[in-house]
């Protein structure tokens, strides 16, 4: 049972991202669902040895919420509260790189044992997700810092 279970998750785990490939569109920015998605998903995939796997939402709010899967320092669905004004500093740092013509994958083919990161932003009318393993640019590079500093100094409150 739990290897079908196992071959389930990696088959989910390998048809997600060809569902959102070229995913460069525009996006209502009056709806009010547009407000209440994610601005920013950031996901963590494994890898051969203890990466923290998790996926991560910030919100117009300044909040995020995480939903941990293994090696992260909480093992709940969970919610944190950024700086007033974060949100709108990392999508301005999204837009400084110009984020929207990076390409959609980074990767070397040959590269055996490394996670995976997906960035999804959803601003100014548009939605782009870019997948990363390697070689990404460094403007790029430092963006999934920017992100992945967030996710690590919040304070975690659990949430059913």
């Amino acid at each position: 049972m739990t290897k079908s279970i196992k071959y389930l998750t990696k088959a989910i785990l390998l048809v997600l991202p060809l569902l959102f490939s070229n995913c460069n569109k525009k996006i209502s920015h009056n709806s009010s669902m547009a407000k209440n998605n994610p601005r920013i998903i950031f996901e963590k995939t494994r890898c051969y040895g203890k990466c923290p796997i998790y996926i991560a939402k910030f919100y117009l709010n300044d909040k995020i919420e995480i939903y941990p899967e293994a090696n992260f320092k909480i093992t709940e669905k969970s919610l944190a509260l950024m700086k007033k004004g974060r949100l709108k500093e990392l999508l301005n740092e999204a837009n400084e790189i110009d984020f929207w013509n990076l390409k959609d994958e980074y990767d070397n083919k040959n590269l055996q044992d490394a996670p995976e990161t997906f960035i999804t932003i959803s601003n100014r009318g548009q939605l782009k997700k870019i997948r990363i393993r390697t070689q990404a640019p460094k403007k790029l590079q430092e963006l999934v810092q920017s992100i992945e500093k967030e996710v690590t100094r919040a304070k975690w409150t659990i949430i059913n």
